[in-house]
Parts: C-alpha cells; structure tokens; sequence
C-alpha cells in the first residue's frame, strides 16, 4: 500500500517537473522571441532621391494703358527634383518605435507664362505674349520639412527589416513667383515680344501628414542599405502678386534609399 503511494507521489513530483520545466522552455522562449525583435532599439537612415511635387498656377491682373491685362504663371513639376533625407528613431514598445526625419530640396526651373496686354491705342486689343520652359523666367523654390512618426518595425529575418509609418509633418517653403512680365513693342504695336519677367520671393509654413514605408537590408551586423518611399502633403497660401493668395502643395512622392545604422 506505501509502495502504491510513493509511486503516486512520484508519478506526482514528475509530471509538476515536466510542467515547471515546459513553462520555463516557452517563458524562455518568449524572452528570447522578444530580444531578437528588440534587437536595435535606435536607429539612424541617411536618403538621397526624388521628390515629385505637384504644381501649380498663380494669376495677376495688372493695369497697362489705363486698361486691365493678365498674367497667368504656371509653375509646373517639370520631373523629379533632388532631395536629402536624415532620419532617426527608438522603440519604446515591443516593434513600436517613435522617429523624426528632415528632408530639404531646392530647385531652379523655368515657369511658363502668358500674358494678355493692353493696346495702347485700342480698348478689347488684347496682344498676347507666351514663354514656355527653360523659354521662360527661371525661378527657384526651397523646401524642408520635418516629419513626426510612429513606426511600427517588422522584422522578417536577422537580414531584412520592413517599416511602415506616418504622423505629422512641418513644412516651409521659399518660393519664387512672377511678378510681371517685361517686352517689347514698336509701331504700330500690333504685337509684342517677351523680353523678360520680374521676379519675387514669398515664404510659409504650415502643419501636414506623412506616410511611408522603409525596407532595410542589414549585410553585415547593424550596418546596411535601405529604400524609402514616403508621400508628404501640405497647401500653404502665398500671397499674390494680384492681391490674393496662390495655393502651394508642399511636398509629393519621395523615393530614396541609403546607409542603415542600428543600435
């Protein structure tokens, strides 16, 4: 009978074993699961690439010959414009991570212009003027931005790292606009040439969004390689050469890739 009840306590103390030591290989497990996530708690991105922007187009009347004539500018995106993005972050929970990055470009491209101006004999004689492209004023245009995100980090293997984000993004612009158009006219004045374009500088700043999506490739320990695609926007209003306001889209596509860095 004691033989019976030893071997029950023993059948017993084996099976609280087995599940003591089953609990501690998933607890460890789990821990271990947790580090190689965790693994890189910081890290650092260096982007070159392209930014497609959006354009757009700015509208002045003005008075020629004690009649009114218009200036139509547009300020198109003419391909990619060139860009540097640096960016950081950290996690704070399990795959979370919180991050900013700062990208910035500048640009000089031509406007295309068209112009209705006054006779200075004749009312309702409009003459027409036009330059198009690189035909027309050269202006310039700065942005940087400084984007806010909430990451959330998917590692698929010790090599490969996906990230999506998005959060808020600060935009300020410099921005060339024309003024007024210059030419040239002689007897009888039935047409006129495009000689030139006054130019001025407006400047802004506005809160937008960002999204996007990183793939890094880690070669060699926490260094490697990545690319980027993030879409960014914001409408700052500048003021007008005619009085009002002309709407700027900040922002666009943004396509890069670089140096990784983990720690």
């Amino acid at each position: 009978m004691e033989s019976l009840k030893l071997v029950g306590a023993t059948h017993q103390m084996i099976r609280m074993v087995s599940i003591s030591a089953t609990s501690g290989v998933i607890v460890l497990a789990s821990v271990m699961n947790v580090s190689a996530q965790q693994a890189g708690r910081g890290f650092v991105a260096i982007n070159g690439g392209y930014v497609i922007k959006a354009d757009f187009t700015d509208n002045v009347v003005f008075t020629e010959f004690a009649e009114e004539g218009t200036l139509t500018a547009n300020y198109g995106p003419n391909g990619g414009s060139e860009l540097i993005d640096v960016g950081g972050g950290v996690r704070v929970w399990q795959n979370l991570a919180v991050g900013v990055a700062v990208s910035a470009f500048a640009i000089n491209k031509g406007a295309s212009v068209t112009a209705q101006i006054p006779h200075p004999f004749y009312f309702d004689r409009d003459r027409q003027i036009t330059a198009q492209g690189q035909s027309g004023p050269i202006v310039g245009r700065e942005e940087k931005a400084v984007h806010f995100q909430g990451i959330w980090m998917m590692p698929v293997n010790e090599v490969l790292e996906v990230a999506v984000f998005g959060g808020p993004t600060f935009f300020n612009i410099k921005q060339d606009l024309v003024t007024a158009v210059l030419f040239d006219q002689a007897y009888p004045y039935d047409t006129v040439s495009y000689r030139g374009a006054t130019i001025g500088q407006q400047s802004g700043s506005k809160v937008g969004f960002n999204v996007g999506v990183d793939v890094s490739v880690y070669f060699s320990g926490n260094v490697g390689v990545g690319g980027l695609v993030r879409f960014s926007r914001s409408t700052i209003r500048l003021p007008s050469e005619g009085g009002g306001t002309v709407a700027v889209d900040t922002g666009g596509i943004q396509m890069g890739g670089g140096l990784r860095v983990r720690f």
